[in-house]
């Protein structure tokens, strides 16, 4: 999966990053807090307490008053990538996990190169320990290690992993999820959790096309690849053509709810190579955008 050809695929990937969100990164970098940067903000009046090195004293020559010089602060830019393991993502040839893996090392490396550090947080029904502090290219082999270590398995629980990793990480970022958004208790109140600390988000939605299209016909048994619960059915063209229809829809619902909560949303079918879907994703502007 992670072998010297996908290495330089991925730097032509940072290449690209590099001259699309330079500009942008710089800004995200400035916070409202008032701190110990080189860019001058503004002055208030001496407290006792406050550092003496902050002290202007042109100021103090010409009026005889203490004044604190002010400065913006410069925040660290964390992004978070989530990664779904669970059951359904094994589905497909090359499975979706495959694809999502790529996905995630491509994105996590340009979070290396261009940001403070990265994480790279699995999860299903909870919230994996993952890899965290990933900084500078030097890691890129333990990360794909890492990667090639995992398992889709077990269910998902969005709301659960996502609650826990607000409750960890206080500091606001860059998250971006890539998953095939299969979750029984469904995805908003999951994905509002990533929103509710300013976080930037951005959903890569990884579908393959037989979910889309299923060659399906005659009396079967539909196994759930997470629970293992089953339903005998017969497929018809009626029945096929229904299933299509809610495919679509489920999609377009996504994509809706996304758009309309400020969050990125790109889908992700994996017969796409993963170089291209992500220069896609950075040439509309997303991930920092």
């Amino acid at each position: 999966m992670f072998d010297r050809e996908f290495l330089r695929k991925l730097e032509y990937l940072d290449v690209v990053a590099r001259k699309i969100l330079s500009g942008r990164i710089k800004a995200d970098r400035l916070s409202a807090r008032r701190g110990t940067s080189v860019e001058f903000e503004d002055y208030r009046s001496y407290s006792v307490g406050d550092d003496l090195r902050f002290l202007d004293w042109n100021i103090y020559g010409r009026f005889e008053e203490f004044f604190l010089k002010l400065y913006k602060e410069e925040e660290n830019l964390r992004l978070s990538v989530m990664l779904d393991r669970s059951g359904s993502m094994a589905f497909g040839q090359p499975d979706k996990f495959y694809f999502a893996r790529q996905v995630a090392a491509a994105v996590a490396y340009i979070g290396m190169s261009n940001l403070d550090d990265a994480n790279l947080l699995p999860f299903g029904p909870d919230l994996d320990d993952g890899m965290g502090r990933l900084r500078g290219k030097g890691k890129v082999w333990h990360m794909f290690d890492f990667l090639g270590g995992l398992e889709a398995r077990e269910e998902t629980d969005m709301r659960r992993s996502f609650k826990r990793f607000i409750t960890k990480e206080r500091r606001r970022g860059i998250v971006v999820v890539i998953s095939d958004l299969y979750d029984r208790e469904g995805i908003r109140a999951a994905l509002r959790y990533l929103r509710s600390r300013r976080n930037e988000v951005y959903v890569i939605h990884v579908m393959d096309r037989e979910e889309a299209d299923p060659p399906l016909r005659g009396d079967l048994r539909l196994v759930d690849s997470e629970t293992a619960g089953f339903k005998d059915i017969t497929v018809t063209d009626a029945l096929r053509k229904r299933y299509k229809d809610a495919f679509a829809a489920h999609g377009k619902m996504v994509e809706s709810f996304c758009l309309g909560n400020d969050i990125g949303y790109a889908q992700a079918f994996t017969d796409i190579p993963f170089d291209a879907l992500v220069l896609r994703i950075l040439k509309r502007g997303g991930l920092v955008a």
